[in-house]
């Protein structure tokens, strides 16, 4: 049997994979029936970010809050109005941009930095 560059450079790079992912995700170990230690990589798990989003949100919030207390609520519900009058996607953004009770809460506490 005759190995070549070739060979031996693609059974290198299947090793150098297979460390790369067992360092990269963490791996199991456990003893196969000859008595050889098998170490093989950890499943793929999704991972959400969830501290991410909870401070996206608040932030949206806050930005919304800080709109709000700047211009006042007559001028934010007119651009409301104004934007609720065009097409479906700005109707949307106005649903969204609405002033709800944790927005005007925020609003109320930010309300003495523009005074």
């Amino acid at each position: 049997m005759v190995y070549t560059k070739e060979d031996f450079q693609a059974r290198v790079g299947h090793v150098d994979k297979k460390q790369s992912r067992l360092v990269r995700r963490g791996y199991t170990t456990r003893i196969d029936r000859n008595g050889v230690i098998v170490a093989k990589p950890k499943a793929m798990r999704l991972r959400l970010p969830v501290k991410g989003a909870f401070l996206l949100i608040v932030g949206f919030f806050c930005l919304k809050a800080l709109i709000l207390s700047a211009n006042g609520p007559d001028t934010y519900n007119d651009r409301l109005t104004s934007l609720s009058n065009g097409n479906a996607i700005e109707v949307m953004g106005a649903r969204v941009l609405a002033i709800d009770p944790a927005t005007q809460f925020l609003a109320d506490q930010m309300g003495p930095l523009f005074r």
